[in-house]
């Protein structure tokens, strides 16, 4: 018997899925993904370093930001740069506004209508309106904090290595706290719907892997740690990764050990959960939440949580940088060859880019690991367990529904 999807809608990007069972038991489990390839890895190569931030926010339009980000954060490690906090504040502003805008898409126009027999999102707008406006609010809060800060919603103008080309004004920087507080409590009654759903009870061990620090919830800076035990330097972990090509595949399927693993707001939340805000903490002993959790259905609910907490944490950023006068801090640099690496947390998990440039500034060697990439093998060990759980009369809606939990861009996985 073999099941195929040639099409899985409401992902980012085209992707299909085949499965072989022979006597009820699945001998392979593949998503084959159909986008064609990108080859920005190639375009980099020989161009000047500065180009890359720029280039590289065009392989995806839902999350722009944070290539750009690691992009920056990864020549700065080459070029043995360290900006000021107040430029990592800013760039963490610019990250949860981006988390913000992903997971509101994600959760109300993608996956929601999953939970209701619900395939049209026309209808799931006629059938909850007033949700669908609130998801909307939420959404462009976040977009406000990215056009504000970054220039405009798509792309970003004012970032640079070593600093901002452009500082927001004060009188901006409060309107996104004004607006924080005014959308906070009605994104708590919006994500209440997602705490709520009857997730499909499934579990599959697996490593949950992020960034990590001391301090915070991490999303800008930090360790990689994992549910395993693992705690090393972003700059080592790249390099810890095994990148499978398979055959007539344009998407690699990176492997830790030898294993899959998960990367994401599930995994974000299995390892950082007692870094969360106030309100995002309460809602998660709330609702008793035993962590860490091997559902990967739970990684939508991991989103919902991080809504509220990327507000919450939006509203003391602000307040931290408006303390005192914002100035023109960017560092001054002098060209050299030397690599780096970069990892941020984009929505769907950790995002690495590595730039190694010689003593003129041009590109030598570049490597980008997004995060549809590092999930893929685990979604196909994912989907070879529970087909043969899923019911029989359902199992391409199953399917579909479990492919959409994890979130995919096939655009980033095809860079």
């Amino acid at each position: 018997m073999q099941i195929k999807l040639d099409h899985i809608a409401k992902i980012e990007g085209h992707m299909g899925f085949v499965a072989d069972i022979i006597n009820g038991k699945v001998q392979d489990a593949r998503l084959q993904v159909t986008e064609g390839a990108r080859l920005i890895e190639g375009i980099l190569l020989g161009r000047h370093y500065y180009e890359a931030p720029e280039i590289t926010s065009r392989i995806c339009g839902v999350c722009p930001v944070v290539h750009n980000i690691a992009a920056i954060k990864a020549l700065e490690a080459a070029l043995d740069i360290d900006p000021s906090e107040q430029t990592k504040d800013l760039r963490r502003l610019m990250i949860l506004g981006q988390t913000i805008h992903s997971h509101c898409l994600h959760l109300f126009f993608f996956s929601l209508g999953d939970f209701f027999g619900i395939a049209s999102d026309l209808d799931l707008i006629k059938k909850r309106l007033e949700e669908t406006q609130t998801a909307l609010a939420v959404r462009n809060f976040g977009n406000q904090i990215i056009k504000i800060i970054g220039g405009r919603i798509i792309h970003p103008l004012t970032t640079d290595i070593g600093g901002f080309r452009k500082l927001p004004k004060k009188a901006d920087l409060l309107k996104i706290k004004k607006l924080g507080e005014r959308i906070l409590p009605q994104a708590i009654d919006l994500i209440e719907i997602f705490l709520n759903l009857e997730y499909p009870q499934i579990e599959r061990a697996t490593e949950y892997i992020c960034l990590a620090a001391t301090k915070e919830y991490a999303f800008y800076d930090g360790n990689i740690k994992s549910t395993e035990g693992l705690n090393i330097p972003e700059q080592r972990f790249m390099f810890d990764i095994q990148e499978i090509e398979l055959v007539n595949d344009v998407a690699k399927r990176p492997l830790h050990q030898g294993k899959s693993f998960m990367v994401g707001a599930l995994a974000r939340l299995n390892n950082n959960a007692h870094q969360l805000s106030n309100q995002a903490k309460h809602l998660l002993r709330e609702y008793k939440m035993v962590l860490p959790c091997y559902n990967p259905f739970y990684n939508i609910f991991g989103q919902a949580i991080e809504i509220i907490h990327c507000i919450e944490e939006s509203i003391r950023l602000v307040d931290k940088l408006l303390a005192k006068p914002l100035k023109d801090d960017k560092i001054d640099y002098k060209i050299k060859a030397g690599q780096g690496v970069g990892a941020v947390e984009a929505p769907r998990g950790t995002l690495y880019h590595y730039y190694e440039i010689d003593n003129k500034g041009l590109i030598k060697n570049c490597n980008l690991i997004t995060p549809t990439v590092q999930n893929l093998a685990n979604l196909e060990a994912d989907l070879t367990k529970f087909l043969p759980k899923f019911k029989a009369t359902k199992i391409k809606e199953q399917i579909k529904m479990l492919v959409r939990a994890y979130d995919p861009c096939i655009t980033c996985a095809t860079h």
